[in-house]
């Protein structure tokens, strides 16, 4: 009786979603997303899954008033598909990030250009698994910078910070270069730690620098020119910051890290829980 109840609401919800989403697309979408939002908090991932495979079977047969809307509307679907959950899938993710890069082209003055081309990158990061993927996701973050000038500091500091999670990421798979990787990464981290401390960014200030220490503690087992001394200052200064922020969890995670540098039981810097911070 249970389980009849709940396909009976599944096909409930997949009915009114896609006559939503046939009546108007962008309105739908958020409401279908603020859903998703919801049942990752019950976790409940197959329902997730299903209404995710549902909106993927009819997403070409959309109607749109125009070649922009569309254009966002793939962007929004992307990001969606580009992030880590239960239905996270890469290929459908760079499916839709084409179609709106095919729109939003260099010639636009809008910033939708540099935001599809940073969150592409952000989803090859993310759900990347292989050297490629990673080194695209490297050379996109790069060309959405050319964009993200001076001008546009804290997008640029947004695009920075993702850089430097994505160089250390490579780094992984880089044996022969990973100091480099590494060196790249500390870089693009110092330089985002600077834009958000500037800009009184204080939550986007913490986790730099939490992830400036990720990067140096790496890099310091890599040959490279940063000591173990300077990976623990980030460290510690990243819990004073999540403390003042009232971020219990991210301030133990960060004194745990800069715990395990200290004793010298830092081995491997994990992919896991920190860089989900």
């Amino acid at each position: 009786m249970k389980m009849r109840a709940v396909e009976s609401g599944l096909e409930q919800k997949r009915a009114h979603f896609r006559a939503a989403f046939r009546t108007d697309p962008a309105n739908a979408y958020r409401d279908w997303f603020r859903l998703q939002e919801e049942l990752r908090e019950r976790e409940d991932a197959e329902t997730s899954r299903a209404l995710a495979e549902d909106l993927w079977a009819f997403i070409q047969d959309l109607p749109f008033a125009g070649e922009e809307e569309r254009a966002r509307f793939f962007h929004n679907v992307a990001v969606f598909f580009g992030s880590p959950g239960p239905a996270a899938d890469l290929g459908r993710a760079r499916e839709a990030f084409s179609i709106a890069l095919a729109h939003f082209d260099e010639h636009e003055e809008s910033g939708w250009h540099a935001r599809v081309l940073h969150n592409f990158a952000t989803a090859l990061s993310n759900l990347g698994a292989t050297a490629p993927d990673l080194a695209e996701s490297v050379a996109l973050f790069e060309r959405a910078l050319i964009w993200r000038t001076e001008e546009r500091e804290i997008a640029r500091g947004v695009t920075l910070h993702n850089l430097g999670i994505a160089l250390r990421r490579l780094s992984h798979f880089a044996s022969g270069s990973a100091a480099s990787h590494l060196e790249r990464s500390a870089t693009a981290l110092r330089d985002a730690v600077k834009i958000r401390s500037r800009h009184n960014l204080a939550e986007g200030h913490a986790l730099s620098l939490f992830h400036l220490g990720l990067t140096l503690e790496a890099l310091s087992r890599a040959g490279g020119p940063f000591s173990l001394e300077e990976a623990r200052l980030s460290y510690q200064q990243a819990a004073e910051e999540f403390d003042r922020l009232g971020k219990a969890d991210s301030a133990a995670i960060a004194r745990m890290r800069f715990q395990m540098a200290s004793s010298g039981d830092s081995a491997e810097v994990q992919a896991g829980s920190a860089d989900e911070l």
